[in-house]
């Protein structure tokens, strides 16, 4: 199971203009503060080396996003998954989303219109660097199953 919380988003930002390194953060609603992003990995090619803004639509007073978001732990570690505003060149798809596998609670993932993302700075080049590997990212989903698996059978 990934944790989907599209709907409770209000917004947050995340930056890439590191090498190998995501950080930052996200408001949601049902949540007292802001969640804190620290993983290792890139964005897709459209805007590595960038950061990205987001806004969704969550509302803080709504009523379902307390029992939602309940768990979630408010500094996550782990590694990136697939991050794109969907923007040329398309290497994942043709929409924003937002994947990562946090070590505290597992795959979370976000998905945004276009609309809803800004990108912050300039991107590096496509043609100055690989896509993301999808061998990796088979990996992360691969290991992430194993981790679940073994929760469930606790």
């Amino acid at each position: 199971m990934a944790w989907r919380p599209t709907r409770y988003l209000i917004e947050g930002e995340l930056d890439n203009t590191a090498a190998g390194k995501v950080t930052g953060w996200m408001e949601f609603a049902g949540m007292g503060q802001r969640i804190t992003f620290d993983l290792a990995g890139d964005f897709h090619r459209d805007i590595r080396g960038a950061k990205i803004h987001f806004v969704g639509q969550g509302r803080r007073e709504d009523p379902a996003a307390t029992k939602y978001m309940d768990g979630l732990a408010v500094h996550q570690t782990g590694k990136v998954g697939d991050i794109t505003a969907g923007l040329p060149p398309q290497d994942y798809s043709i929409y924003s989303y937002i994947e990562m596998y946090a070590d505290q609670n597992g795959r979370i993932v976000l998905e945004l219109e276009s609309g809803q993302v800004q990108v912050i700075g300039t991107p590096i080049p496509a043609s100055e660097s690989e896509p993301v590997s999808r061998e990796e990212q088979n990996r992360n989903m691969a290991e992430f199953l194993v981790q679940m698996a073994r929760e469930v059978s606790l």
